[in-house]
């Protein structure tokens, strides 16, 4: 069963017209809330984007590979609070992102991690910084990623493996 469901899980970049279920959207957002992070600390914090103006506005929070979130039904900035988080908020904030985008799978619907660290948009400016303006994000929070949402355009092939010999090492490299 988690086999099948890893096989499925896809970076979807283009999405349908069809909208998503608040229940389904609900559950993807609990999903992200079971995963674990550094001595169990309560440290994220998901915002739920459905505006269509705000995901257009999030499509051009950087430079590159970030404008297909204009076509996603939804998306979903993940956050930590950093005085709670300390030095695992990235670990911590994309644990709960792989969560994310499981459950999203799992419900049938597409989705794409956009990373937000050290990037920058098409003046320069920082991407955390364009998205925690967006989203009016208080300064004890870091942004890591945005995920999008939204049922694919297309039927996606599952996932071929990477070569297992050639990635694998047992004891030492």
């Amino acid at each position: 069963m988690f086999e099948e469901l890893i096989k499925k899980r896809r970076s979807i970049r283009k999405y349908s017209d069809k909208k998503l279920d608040k229940k389904d959207l609900d559950r993807i957002l609990k999903a992200g809330l079971y995963s674990p992070t550094a001595k169990n600390r309560d440290c994220l914090h998901f915002i739920l984007v459905e505006d269509k103006d705000t995901l257009h506005k999030l499509s051009q929070f950087k430079k590159h590979g970030a404008s297909f979130i204009k076509d996603a039904e939804a998306a979903v900035a993940v956050l930590t609070d950093k005085e709670l988080a300390d030095i695992t908020y990235s670990q911590d904030a994309c644990i709960a992102a792989t969560f994310l985008m499981l459950a999203a799978t799992d419900l049938g619907i597409g989705s794409c991690f956009v990373n937000a660290r050290s990037t920058d948009d098409k003046k320069g400016l920082n991407a955390r910084k364009n998205i925690m303006e967006i989203l009016d994000i208080p300064e004890n929070y870091n942004v890591e990623c945005v995920i999008s949402l939204g049922y694919p355009a297309n039927d996606v092939p599952e996932k071929e493996p990477f070569e297992f010999e050639t990635h694998v090492s047992y004891e030492k490299f």
